[in-house]
């Protein structure tokens, strides 16, 4: 998913990024994460040892969805002063002269705005599951974009069809 920034794809390649690739890339930046869940709070955590410090955590909730020994360890480097945790608040606007230089976050609940350095835009918002042709196979779905499973064998409804990762569904699943 991305931010709902009009010219957000021209940021693309000069410092906005939606996945971590290389940690090295990384070295001695000014780091700004967007998103709330697990991935957004592992690269936090994960990219300590190489950005530079603090890292700037936005989520637009004040809860996080991301497990909680993961979001206690966030909070404890938040006051040791190695992570800045800002939420609720969305990113506004995205500045630089060339590469991302800034960006203005906005504190949802105030109206606030706040001009944050960042030299690398993470934004970990998860994606748009399509199930495209798979969805005309007759598959029983679970939801609107998941295929149902047996949780047990993965199989779906059609026999000798299984289904895992992301696109499989049931009643239980955590996600």
């Amino acid at each position: 998913r991305k931010l709902e920034i009009e010219g957000i794809d021209a940021w693309e390649g000069r410092g906005l990024h939606y996945f971590v690739r290389r940690k090295d890339a990384f070295r001695n930046k000014s780091c700004v994460i967007v998103g709330g869940g697990d991935s957004a709070l592992d690269w936090t955590l994960g990219l300590q040892d190489i950005a530079r410090l603090p890292i700037t955590l936005v989520h637009r909730r004040e809860r996080f969805r991301a497990l909680e020994a993961t979001v206690k360890e966030a909070r404890q480097l938040e006051e040791e002063g190695k992570v800045r945790i800002v939420v609720p608040a969305e990113v506004r606007e995205i500045r630089g002269n060339g590469p991302v230089q800034a960006v203005t976050l906005e504190n949802t609940s105030t109206g606030e705005s706040l001009e944050v350095e960042c030299e690398a835009l993470i934004t970990l918002l998860g994606f748009h599951s399509h199930l495209g042709s798979i969805a005309d196979w007759g598959l029983e779905l679970h939801g609107k974009r998941q295929i149902l499973v047996n949780p047990m064998t993965m199989e779906t409804s059609l026999p000798g069809v299984y289904s895992a990762g992301d696109v499989a569904g049931y009643d239980g699943k955590i996600t």
